[in-house]
This record gives C-alpha cells, sequence and structure tokens, in this order.
C-alpha cells in the first residue's frame, strides 16, 4: 500500500504522522473501496430496472444535489420547488447556456436554482466523458453558478473571508497560482477516488478564489470526481451534516485532511444503504422515498428542537451556551430506526464559559442497553454524550463516554408519551418532561 505522504505529495494536505492517525486513514480508505463496490453494483441494478426511468430519475437525483447544497449556503430551497423550476424552464436548459442566462438573469431567484442546476447537467456530462475539468473550465461552471452577478466566471478582486473561522484566504494576486497548482493536482492524480474528491472540496474553498458561491462550487467540483468513478452523488445535508462538515473543512485549513475525509465516505455510504433499498428509483423519482417511516418521523421531528430550546435556557442560566448542529431527516431517521450508524450525526456543541467546546451531544441509534432496559419495540434515535479530547494526537476531538463513567450517556426523545424523555445512566434509566431532562442534563455537564 502507498505510503501516506506519497498520497497527499502536491497538496497542502497532509495526515498526522502517528499510528492512530494512520490507522484511522487506512480504515477510511478501505470503507471508500467498499462504498465504490456497492454502488457499482447497485448502480448496475437500477440500470436494469429501465431506461424510460432514466431522465426523472437523474432530475430527482440532481434536484437534491441543488437543494441541499444552496440550503447550506443559507437559501431556501425544497427538492419539490427546485424540480418545479427545472420542469418549467425545460426547454431552456437545453438551449445554449447563453440563451438560458440571458432569459433568467432577470429573476434571482430563478437562477440562485437553474443556474446550479444546469451547472451540474454540464458536469454530469464531463464526468461520463472521465473530463476532469482545467483551470478554465471551473470558471465556466461559476459562470452558470453566480450568473448575473458582476463576479460571476471572475476571480475575486478584494480579499475575502470564511465566516466563523479564523482561516485566511488565498489574496486575489495568488489565486490564478494556486487555482492552477490545483487543476495540474487534479489533472494528473492517482488517489483513491474519494480522497480526490474531497482534495478537491477541501483545496477550493481553501484557496476561496470567488467573491461568492465557493461552497456551491467546491460540493459541484467533488460530486463530478465521484461521478466519473462509479461513487453515488455526495448528499452533503443541511439539515443533517451542516455542523460537522463545517467543522470538518476547519480542521482541513489547517492541513488535517482526515475528518473531511471520514465525513465524506460515511455521507457516500449513507447514500449507498439508502439506493440500496428496493424500489428505490420509483420511490425517489415520485417523492415518497421511505414513505412507510414518514409518519413517525413526522410525530418525533418537533421535539429536537424542543429539546434544543430548553438546553440552551439550562445551560445559559449556568453561563453556558450549546451550538446547534443538525438534525436528522427522513432518511437518516429511517436508517438509524434500522439500527445502522451511516444515520449518525452530530446534534450539538456545548461550550463553556469561555466558548470552548467541551461537550458533542450526537444522534445514533437506540442502544442494545436501553432496548433491553426499556422493552420497547420503538426505535427512536438516541441522543449520546461525548467529552472532549484532550490527547493532542486524538484522531477525533471528542471521545465516547464510557459505560457508567459519570453523566447522562444516553437521551431518547419519544412522542406521544406523558414523560417525554429517557434518560440512562449505565443500567438505571429515568422518565422526564423535556424541560426536566434539560436541567439536569445541563447539571451535569456544566457543574
Amino acid at each position: 500500500m502507498r505510503e501516506v505522504d506519497e498520497i497527499f505529495a502536491g497538496t497542502p494536505y497532509l495526515i498526522a504522522e502517528d499510528e492512530a492517525a494512520i490507522s484511522r486513514f487506512r480504515i477510511v480508505e478501505e470503507k471508500a473501496t467498499r462504498s465504490r463496490e456497492k454502488s457499482i453494483a447497485v448502480q448496475e441494478r437500477i440500470a436494469l430496472e429501465g431506461q424510460e426511468m432514466f431522465e426523472p430519475y437523474a432530475r430527482a437525483i440532481r434536484t437534491r444535489l441543488v437543494a441541499e447544497s444552496n440550503r447550506i449556503e443559507g437559501y431556501d430551497w425544497t427538492y419539490r420547488q427546485v424540480n418545479e423550476v427545472a420542469l418549467t424552464y425545460r426547454e431552456l436548459l437545453q438551449a445554449p447556456v447563453g440563451s438560458l442566462m440571458q432569459a433568467v438573469r432577470q429573476d434571482p431567484r430563478v437562477y440562485e436554482a437553474l443556474g446550479l442546476y444546469k451547472a451540474h447537467e454540464i458536469a454530469d456530462e464531463w464526468a461520463r466523458g472521465s473530463v476532469r475539468p482545467r483551470e478554465y473550465e471551473m470558471r465556466s461552471l461559476h459562470e452558470l453558478i453566480a450568473s448575473g452577478e458582476v463576479y460571476a466566471g471572475r476571480y475575486k478582486e478584494v480579499e475575502n473571508e470564511i465566516g466563523g473561522t479564523k482561516h485566511r484566504t488565498s489574496a486575489p494576486w495568488e489565486v490564478p497560482i494556486h487555482m492552477s497548482e490545483l487543476s495540474d493536482w487534479w489533472q494528473q492524480c492517482d488517489v483513491n477516488p474519494a480522497l480526490e474528491a474531497t482534495v478537491v472540496h477541501a483545496w477550493l474553498t481553501h484557496i476561496h478564489p470567488f467573491e461568492d458561491g465557493n461552497g456551491r462550487m467546491a460540493r459541484l467540483l467533488a460530486n463530478m470526481s465521484l461521478a466519473r468513478n462509479g461513487f453515488p452523488p455526495l448528499l452533503v445535508r443541511s439539515s443533517v451534516d451542516r455542523g460537522q462538515y463545517y467543522d470538518a473543512l476547519a480542521r482541513s485549513d489547517d492541513g488535517d485532511m482526515l475528518p473531511l475525509y471520514d465525513l465524506f465516505v460515511l455521507v457516500l455510504n449513507r447514500t449507498v444503504r439508502l439506493m440500496s433499498r428496493p424500489d428505490y428509483v420509483r420511490e425517489i423519482v415520485a417523492d415518497r422515498l421511505l414513505s412507510t417511516v414518514r409518519d413517525r418521523f413526522d410525530l418525533w421531528k418537533i421535539l429536537p428542537d424542543q429539546f434544543f430550546m430548553a438546553l440552551s435556557d439550562a445551560f445559559k442560566a449556568r453561563g453556558w451556551s450549546i451550538l446547534l448542529q443538525g438534525t436528522p431527516d427522513l432518511s437518516s431517521y429511517a436508517l438509524l430506526e434500522d439500527l445502522d450508524l451511516e444515520g449518525n450525526s452530530w446534534f450539538g456543541k456545548v461550550l463553556d464559559e469561555d466558548r470552548v467546546p467541551q461537550w458533542l451531544l450526537w444522534y445514533g441509534f437506540k442502544s442494545e442497553v436501553l432496548r433491553d432496559l426499556d422493552g420497547s419495540v420503538k426505535r427512536y434515535p438516541s441522543i449520546f454524550v461525548s467529552v472532549r479530547n484532550d490527547n493532542p494526537e486524538a484522531i477525533h476531538p471528542y471521545r465516547p463516554l464510557r459505560f457508567d463513567e459519570g453523566p447522562v450517556e444516553e437521551i431518547v426523545l419519544r412522542p406521544m408519551e406523558a414523560k417525554t424523555v429517557l434518560l440512562r445512566r449505565g443500567y438505571d434509566v429515568e422518565e422526564k418532561s423535556i424541560l426536566e431532562a434539560a436541567t439536569i442534563l445541563a447539571g451535569e455537564l456544566a457543574p
């Protein structure tokens, strides 16, 4: 197997040289390889389901990529809204790019979706031809994403920054040099395609070459890299993955690629699991994927917001705070009901008086211990507690609590129950209201 430093040669990235980090990197590499093999097999099965389904299926996948990418950047688009716009402007999408840009330039709201949709169409065509875009072709894709703006397709002329981070992006005069380095590496790279996509994504966001649209551009290029190598779409979900995604990006800005690579492979595995379901294509085209789970999800989904608000007040009273990281969507909820760890995601980071993260609350499936103690057949997601890892060589910034280590270990939110919350410490289980549970948890984590 190739040495890690050889894999990252020519990039600004590396993996820590300690044995634990290298071992974790190898594990993620193996997961990525297995994910690709499963994806190719599933896509071959999907292809046999009939060519008549291909166009609506491709459109359904593309609308999800566009909607989620826009929502991560704060643009409010649903799958259905993107699909309606794509159908309304179907003829324009088939016209030359110049005609499309001119026709919708006067409606910025439409172009938020349609420009990115068209860019994904072009990227898909290039991927089918195994094309890796060069520097000028990346600018042409950005011109579509940001059409109507004076900076569309142009490198930035003034300094910009990434909100909420201390990262210094490339200076305007450095951008052409750094983008040329990225393009040259991409043209000749020979690494695991999932790692290729991760590096391209991280590198472009690190440079931040455009005034706006850098995140959408990075996710577009990552998906192009994956599509040409048999992987499923990289569907980073705004509701589920946002907190972990931005945390991993911040780590990549410091040169550590492993957290982002780990997250991307997790997201890809999640998609492959969903694609493996019977009638996946027909359900996603009809927008009724996982419809049998939807009723339980609709009952449950209001509870995390209520619990977060109660936690926010409880921590605030102690001078601490909690930052929301995400909430499972329908598909992640379904995976957790099936006891599938691919549905795991972050819920909230708990910060002390100095705004330093000390605890992580995260979603996973209901533990075997609680299933035995509770006796209920219902498998609502659990929220687990992890503590900040002070080991400077740690791969992950948090570590799970050991059994019966101290504070509450597991929390379950249960709709339609007199006492909504189950709290587990070791083998002890209590039923509490949301307010009571939030007060108890804040008291234990922020003494």
